[in-house]
């Protein structure tokens, strides 16, 4: 699923999140707070979960992976603080991921991140 520092998103859940925001021609922010997912600057409010579309790292959705399995790790991977980052919906690297399907490495510093794209 992930090693030490880095979180994987699959294209097949992060694909609407991206067509999303392009489509409201906003950007995407990068969350940890409740899990680490992905979601549009704007959209509609899902009517099965009250609240915007996400796109959850890899074993970081709290709805499917029990606290106790998730909280630690995320914080030895990212930091114990919650975060919001901007991605912007039209960069390179999101086109990968709607043309061919690419998933998503996202590698952490005590500093920065860098996305990575990753064959399936």
């Amino acid at each position: 699923m992930h090693h030490e520092n880095s979180v994987l998103f699959i294209a097949e859940t992060l694909i609407p999140v991206i067509q999303e925001a392009r489509q409201n021609r906003c950007d995407i922010y990068l969350v940890k707070d409740d899990g680490l997912y992905m979601m549009a600057e704007e959209g509609e409010i899902l009517s099965d979960t009250g609240r915007r579309r996400v796109a959850y790292a890899v074993g970081f959705n709290p709805a499917i992976v029990a606290f106790d399995e998730w909280y630690h790790s995320l914080h030895d991977i990212c930091g114990g603080d919650d975060f919001a980052e901007t991605l912007q919906a039209d960069s390179r690297i999101f086109d990968l991921v709607v043309k061919h399907h690419i998933n998503l490495k996202i590698e952490f510093t005590p500093e920065a991140f860098s996305i990575i794209s990753v064959t399936p």
